[in-house]
């Protein structure tokens, strides 16, 4: 879980690493591999801009590769678009 009130257009970078460190560390240590979520709780005023996938981020993908290029996705919770209740 990850809390910003601003942008930041590397955010899924940084998931991806919190994301992949965990599954790397349940492998070394030969546990079984759990299932990791990761989302980013949004607090800011302006709606969310940043990058939300992988892809989005990455800059000229031939499409004869875009099909081979894993993608990533960082979910983003933004807590004023939600109902009080």
């Amino acid at each position: 879980v990850e809390h910003q009130s601003t942008f930041d257009e590397k955010m899924i970078f940084r998931i991806l690493n919190y994301d992949a460190t965990i599954y790397i560390n349940q492998v070394e240590s030969k546990q079984e591999v759990y299932p990791v979520g990761s989302f980013v709780f949004y607090t800011g005023d302006k709606e969310w801009k940043s990058p939300e996938t992988l892809k989005e981020t990455l800059k000229n993908i031939p499409p004869e590769m875009e099909p081979y290029i894993n993608d990533w996705r960082l979910p983003v919770v933004e807590l004023k678009t939600m109902d009080a209740r």
